[in-house]
């Protein structure tokens, strides 16, 4: 296949900072949507989570839409370029949002809508039969977005990635006005586009809503373990230890005296005392991200993968409408997951229904390590669970099968 040609913005973004509603999951695995030209398909992202190889959000756009096949970029979000006051307040309110008024700036950005980036975004569009708008629920420039894509007649594609307005972290009278906002944004786009069930169901009816969960990156050599019965069973985590830190280390703690199970986590600045990481450290179960082709040995060396979601009742809607994207990445390695959650989480009802590992809805970690130890002593157990994960890995989190469907979507917005 011909690479993609990619063209740029005006300015490079900042790296410092069909259906009716009843519940349909697309995953890449159903009947294509017809496109309607082999004509390249330009996508103007505008967008505060750019298509960029870092954080999860970023990482999986990244995946989506650069150096693909049939597809030009142009990409809008970063700091403005462009000079003038837009700059100007851009720079001290963004100063302000790391002081005690962060809470005032934060409100600042929602009630200003994203326009700082109006003047920052072209004038006109060349070809508005093969373009499109993308963008994701998130920060403020999807508001741009909309009025862009409003002010040039083209499609607008929204990406619904977590709920947004429940993050944000802004007073209660701004976070109302932003849920009514990216509400809207469900409503008015041609195409949404949901990261799970849940966050579609929660949005409600939409002529146009599809589930795509978030695509993995591809392994280039697959090898699937069998079940050892030597001791320690391995499990591991990789991500966030800044929110999930203190569940983490819990039952790293518990782990330690536990002779059955090991478990190592990799990630940064957990929020724990420095004995506690020097213990940890020491003994090899936290350790640094790593490049990779690095962590995808390491990941290879799992007997299963533990999937943490918060039991915080505050967090519920959060908890509902997410989807851990380390559930697509661990599915690859094709060993069973355990999923540290409540019954109510995304990941805890994909895992009942796939039955691709075993949900643990308490949040002692004593009853967490409990059923890492049955899971370690039961190989038919194991084995029945690392089949149906492989099974999910091949269907539903097929990266090449998701990455197709995603395609087939942004075309069927073509007139």
């Amino acid at each position: 296949m011909e690479k993609a040609q990619r063209s740029f913005p005006l300015h490079q973004p900042d790296h410092s900072e069909p259906g009716a509603h009843p519940r349909r999951v697309e995953t890449g695995t159903g009947t294509p949507l017809p496109m309607s030209t082999d004509s390249p398909l330009h996508v103007i992202v505008i967008s505060s989570v750019r298509p960029e190889p870092t954080s999860a959000g970023q990482i999986i756009l990244h995946r989506h839409l650069v150096d693909q096949p049939g597809i030009t970029l142009e990409v809008y979000g970063g700091e403005p370029r462009q000079p003038g006051i837009s700059r100007l307040i851009r720079r001290v309110v963004g100063r302000l949002s790391r002081t005690c008024l962060r809470r005032w700036a934060e409100d600042f950005w929602v009630l200003w809508e994203g326009r700082w980036l109006d003047r920052e975004l072209r004038r006109q569009v060349a070809d508005p039969r093969n373009t499109l708008v993308l963008t994701v629920a998130h920060g403020d420039a999807f508001m741009a977005a909309q009025r862009f894509a409003r002010r040039h007649q083209l499609p607008l594609v929204a990406l619904f990635q977590d709920w947004w307005p429940d993050i944000a972290q802004v007073h209660r009278p701004i976070q109302q006005a932003l849920e009514k906002g990216f509400r809207n944004l469900y409503r008015t786009a041609g195409l949404a586009l949901c990261i799970c069930p849940g966050m579609r169901d929660t949005l409600g009816e939409h002529a146009r809503s599809y589930v795509l969960y978030p695509v993995p990156e591809k392994l280039h050599q697959k090898k699937h373990a069998s079940h050892k019965k030597s001791a320690p069973f391995k499990i591991l985590y990789f991500g966030n230890l800044e929110d999930y830190g203190p569940m983490l280390g819990e039952v790293l703690n518990a782990s330690l005296h536990c002779k059955e199970v090991f478990i190592e986590v990799r990630g940064s600045n957990p929020k724990w005392p420095e004995e506690m990481k020097n213990v940890l450290r020491g003994q090899g179960r936290w350790l640094d991200f790593a490049p990779r082709r690095e962590l995808d040995a390491w990941l290879a060396s799992a007997d299963a993968f533990l999937v943490p979601m918060s039991f915080d009742p505050a967090l519920k809607r959060r908890m509902e409408t997410s989807f851990p994207s380390k559930i697509s990445e661990f599915a690859q390695f094709g060993v069973p997951l355990l999923i540290w959650a409540p019954s109510y989480a995304s990941a805890s009802i994909w895992c009942r229904e796939s039955g691709a590992g075993l949900v643990v809805a308490d949040a002692s970690p004593t009853a967490l390590l409990n059923e890492a130890v049955r899971l370690a002593d039961d190989t038919e157990l194991w084995n029945k669970l690392a089949a149906r994960v492989q099974h999910a890995a091949a269907q539903t989190f097929n990266p090449e099968a998701i990455q197709a469907n995603f395609v087939r979507f942004l075309k069927s917005t073509r007139p």
